[in-house]
């Protein structure tokens, strides 16, 4: 004999799959159009900027990079495609952070080094001028060194990425599709705000 009375949790869970599942355009449109902005971003000669510019553009970046990781982290955990959009991205995103924030660390360094040169020079004497700067141009080089390695590792995932993005847009029905394309321009005009004005 068949039951008239469902179980709730079946139903609960079942109504809560499907929003998570009409949730995932946005939530891939969210990720792609955060990496986008923030690999914009970093594409922008950012060595004809001063360390203060830097600093921020840096700043910025790895909020969107957190928005991207996050978003990625928020897919639904049944969804047929969680295996495609999980692991690998994910690792490279917090790899991409990871070194964009090693990078920041050490333009604030020697902003901080800078701002405190005249202070411990009048204390110690003015031999450690000379000492701030050198070390001020290992710090700067270290900084150029991991742009110049960060930027690589953009190139070399980049049709990884793309071919990424590819195979998802065409799992998508067209629901989905105009979802995600809707969300992804939303996005976009968003994290355009973010960037810095020059």
């Amino acid at each position: 004999m068949i039951p008239l009375i469902r179980n709730k949790k079946t139903v609960k869970r079942s109504k809560n799959s499907y929003l998570a599942e009409m949730n995932m355009p946005a939530l891939i449109a969210r990720h792609n159009a955060a990496y986008d902005q923030a690999i914009f971003l970093f594409s922008g000669n950012m060595f004809s900027k001063s360390e203060e510019e830097r600093s921020e553009i840096y700043k910025i970046i790895l909020k969107l990079l957190d928005i991207a990781i996050e978003a990625r982290r928020s897919l639904p955990q049944q969804s047929d495609l969680k295996k495609e959009l999980q692991d690998p991205i994910t690792q490279y995103l917090l790899l991409l952070k990871d070194t964009i924030q090693a990078a920041y660390a050490l333009v604030t360094h020697e902003m901080i080094l800078f701002q405190e040169e005249k202070q411990l020079s009048n204390f110690i004497g003015s031999e450690i001028s000379t000492q701030f700067r050198s070390t001020d141009e290992i710090f700067a080089n270290s900084e150029l060194n991991i742009c110049h390695s960060t930027t690589e590792l953009i190139e070399m995932s980049e049709s990884a990425i793309n071919r990424h993005r590819e195979r998802i847009l065409k799992a998508f029905q067209h629901e989905d599709r105009h979802r995600y394309n809707k969300s992804f321009n939303e996005f976009t005009k968003l994290y355009q705000t973010f960037g810095i004005n020059n």
